[in-house]
């Protein structure tokens, strides 16, 4: 019973019709991505950043199912935003990964891979990450997607 509760969405019901419940879901999904932004910010750490790629990639997914339902320009430009961002955030997970199979192959075959290539890979994820958090910056104050936010859906949805 607990997790029927995890997956519901404030507002939404049986009966609620397909474009009022699109606006719904579509600001639910947001506030998912705002909260993991939160907890990236406190910690960028791996797992926080793998749980904020998938609230983006699970945003994009409710938007292309309401694709219809959301105003073409404004779809495009806020569906962009949110891939660009799980581009990005996809390329700093590519960096924690190859540092894990690096470090991984390290232990199989025993043999050390020079400190220099780990304090690359730290480097790289460091300004990775200090350009997500710029770009995340940028999402979270966009005109857009405050409008989809706050429910201004007589016009934006």
């Amino acid at each position: 019973m607990a997790s029927k509760k995890r997956y519901k969405i404030p507002g939404l019901n049986i009966n609620s019709k397909y474009k009022s419940a699109s606006s719904l879901v579509i600001q639910e999904k947001l506030r998912q991505i705002f909260k993991e932004i939160d907890k990236f910010f406190i910690d960028d750490s791996t797992e926080n950043l793998h749980s904020l790629r998938i609230a983006f990639r699970r945003f994009r997914y409710v938007m292309e199912i309401f694709q219809q339902c959301v105003e073409t320009k404004l779809f495009d430009e806020v569906y962009n935003l949110a891939k660009n961002m799980q581009d990005l955030i996809g390329e700093g997970r590519d960096l924690d990964v190859m540092e894990i199979k690096v470090g991984l192959l390290e232990k199989e075959t025993n043999k050390k891979v020079p400190k220099y290539f780990y304090k690359k890979i730290s480097e790289e994820k460091n300004k990775i990450r200090r350009n997500i958090k710029t770009e995340l910056i940028n999402f979270m104050i966009n005109k857009e997607i405050n409008k989809i936010l706050l429910n201004k859906k007589a016009r934006a949805i």
